[in-house]
């Protein structure tokens, strides 16, 4: 029997399953509680914002995939949108079944629809198998700074 995987923007209801696929392979500290309050409250905020969308792949009602998406603005140079993703993740029973390359694939298609310039992602130097999928589908990887406020 082939599976229904549905790949669309975040519903209220996907987010009770975020927080155990969010620490799948997360480098910071796993033992952090969500607050579902919390979560919810942000989520219904940020969506009134059309600058916010969050992306969930879906296995009937079990969520297999979700990224965050925030639309930048360039105000200099071409004045075309920039996305910034954050937190792809896929649900470890779903790797390499091209689940985030669908993902991908539903990020620049909505990319493209708003004319945005170019998508730019953060990845852990050590995570290797990340750093690969992201080569591999098309994506130049170049280094950049952060600092912790």
């Amino acid at each position: 029997m082939k599976r229904k995987i549905e790949i669309r923007f975040t519903l209220e209801k996907d987010l009770d399953q975020l927080p155990w696929l969010y620490r799948q392979y997360y480098n910071g500290d796993t033992k952090i509680e969500t607050n579902y309050e919390g979560m919810i409250k942000e989520f219904n905020s940020l969506t009134k914002n059309k600058d916010y969308k969050f992306v969930s792949v879906l296995d009937e009602n079990k969520l297999i995939g979700f990224c965050s998406v925030v639309v930048n603005h360039d105000i200099v140079e071409q004045q075309k949108p920039i996305l910034t993703l954050w937190n792809l993740r896929v649900h470890p029973e779903y790797r390499n079944q091209n689940i985030g390359k669908s993902i991908m694939t539903f990020i620049e298609e909505f990319g493209k629809s708003i004319n945005a310039d170019f998508i730019f992602l953060g990845c852990n130097r050590d995570n290797q198998s990340a750093r690969n999928f992201y080569n591999k589908i098309g994506y130049n990887e170049e280094y950049g700074f952060y600092k912790y406020l």
